[in-house]
């Protein structure tokens, strides 16, 4: 039936408003990544007035009764992702916290519960690694790859990493990453180290280089190589310094710890951001924006130095902020947890943004995101760092709040 000449104009109208424009597509446009209750989510920042939201990584598969019914990629992931340097790793590829072992092998119930199986051949297999950084190709597909610390399969809990989530590479192509512990107010017991490439690239050789750490967040290093951890257990933000170990025989020992430890000093982001949680860089500055996620709740940025610059989300506007990121425009972007108030339980969480106005300055938050089981890193990419058909992905369910915590 031929359409009539003004319905034909509105429904390209439409079609044109929640389409990314060809500039976009061709150049490339931000994706944010964020880690939600076990799987990972996309935001595309593609120009459409409302950014879609779709699953790029899914541990579980679509029809959980059905032992043919496999999962996109099937791994359970946490933090951000870091990309592998050249020439490490897959081509283009990139690392990421992963939890899978805990999650589908220690919890039967769960629909992936398929550590039984053993053969790498099998489009159902997911392993039997501890919990570490799972390494996955360009596409967010699984490598069949995971690296990890040593585990005695034996003890039904890690020794090495109880919780992994953060990483970064270094100039010498070394893996860093963080360990939360078991996370709380008064816990001790976080880590950060360091994975070797060694002559294979493998990764399979490591050093800690601090174990108490309280409830550490996701690291950054700056252009001179020291790496800032976030403590919101400790109210601090510990930077780590060289002398820095280069090979397992700088921690020849049981505990693999460094037998030389780095510089620890405090870096201060300011009296009165007392519980800071994420950090991140400002792209062409030597800047950084932190995010406090309880005393107070608030997102703000700092110079090199930790001197406070300006306010990017007010304590009143940010719900308990942890992983953040800034996109090539200037924008902070950032996962908030929505903690209870009276009682600090995980509610159901948000993915939100504050952009920059024609000046620089910071515009009110915009929410991307609801519904979130306990969103933890941010990462920003170019949709041209991954090779992903985004349209072919499907949009991420909005799920029920008694799923998440509740409102």
């Amino acid at each position: 039936m031929r359409i009539p000449r003004l319905p034909r104009l509105l429904l390209l109208l439409l079609a044109l408003c929640a389409a990314p424009s060809r500039d976009a597509v061709a150049k490339g446009f931000d994706v944010v990544l964020n880690a939600q209750g076990e799987f990972a989510d996309a935001y595309l920042i593609d120009g459409t007035p409302v950014p879609r939201r779709v699953v790029f990584i899914d541990p579980d598969p679509p029809n959980p009764a059905d032992p043919k019914s496999l999962p996109r990629v099937g791994r359970h992931v946490n933090g951000k992702l870091c990309f592998f340097p050249k020439g490490y790793g897959p081509k283009g590829g990139f690392v990421m916290a992963d939890d899978t072992y805990r999650e589908a092998c220690l919890d039967t119930g769960t629909p992936q519960a398929r550590c039984s199986i053993t053969n790498p051949r099998n489009k159902a297999y997911i392993g039997k690694d501890p919990d570490g950084w799972g390494v996955f190709k360009r596409n967010g597909k699984w490598a069949k790859w995971q690296i990890h610390t040593a585990w005695d399969f034996s003890h039904p809990e890690p020794q090495g990493n109880i919780d992994p989530q953060g990483c970064l590479f270094d100039a010498s192509a070394n893996l860093w990453g963080n360990d939360v512990g078991h996370g709380s107010f008064g816990s001790n017991d976080g880590s950060l180290l360091v994975f070797f490439p060694g002559p294979k690239k493998r990764y399979d050789t490591y050093c800690f280089l601090d174990k108490s750490l309280a409830a550490p967040g996701m690291p950054v290093m700056d252009a001179f190589g020291n790496i800032y951890v976030p403590e919101p257990a400790g109210a601090r933000i510990t930077k780590f310094s060289p002398p820095f170990p280069t090979s397992a025989a700088d921690c020849a020992n049981p505990a693999h710890l460094v037998t030389t430890p780095p510089t620890k000093t405090v870096f201060a982001p300011g009296s009165g951001f007392n519980t800071p949680a994420g950090i991140a860089h400002v792209p062409g500055s030597d800047n950084f924006i932190i995010g406090s996620v309880l005393l107070p709740p608030a997102i703000s940025e700092f110079s090199a130095n930790g001197a406070f610059i300006r306010e990017i989300v007010p304590a009143g506007q940010a719900r308990n902020p942890l992983g953040i990121d800034v996109g090539s425009d200037g924008t902070t972007y950032y996962a908030e947890l929505n903690l209870d108030p009276m009682t600090f339980d995980t509610r159901c969480g948000f993915v939100s943004r504050a952009r920059l106005d024609a000046n620089g300055n910071p515009l009110p938050p915009e929410q991307l995101g609801e519904h979130l089981r306990f969103p933890d890193g941010v990462t920003v990419v170019n949709s041209r760092q991954l090779k992903v058909k985004w349209d072919k992905l499907p949009p991420s369910p909005d799920i029920d709040p008694s799923q998440c915590g509740g409102e």
